[in-house]
């Protein structure tokens, strides 16, 4: 991936977690070092104070198998920390695309997945010019 690739996903993803930010009403903590029982995660943002937990996902159009592997893996570390802190947090997906939407939304296991865990989803508009940049790359 070419350098100014990586940093226009950065930007992208920064205005993603600042949309949600607003929308949420509150300060939320952008990649902060959580414990979690032995271990730390990192989630893309977070609030202890509000127990909110999210991940943050720029991608456009069809998920590959490891992209839907990677939302899998990020739901079973929202729900390690749930487990192991003994409190109810909003799990929160953040993405930007309806195809993404409608895979994760779908009949498959991985879709119930959300569902079932209470991880609410948020489809994000980035506006045609992100859009654009994301579907190059």
């Amino acid at each position: 991936m070419h350098a100014s690739s990586s940093l226009e996903q950065q930007k992208i993803e920064k205005d993603i977690f600042q949309m949600i930010s607003d929308k949420l009403g509150i300060k939320l903590a952008a990649n902060p070092i959580v414990p979690c029982g032995e271990a730390k995660i990192r989630p893309d943002f977070y609030s202890d104070k509000h127990s909110i937990i999210g991940e943050i996902y720029a991608h456009i159009g069809s998920l590959k198998p490891p992209q839907k592997k990677k939302m899998l893996a990020d739901i079973l570390k929202m729900l390690l920390l749930e487990k192991l802190t003994n409190r109810k947090y909003r799990k929160i997906i953040a993405i930007c695309d309806d195809t993404v939407y409608k895979a994760i939304t779908g009949k498959s296991w991985a879709s119930v997945c959300f569902k079932a865990f209470d991880v609410e989803i948020m489809n994000v508009d980035i506006g045609e010019s992100n859009r654009t940049f994301s579907t190059k790359n």
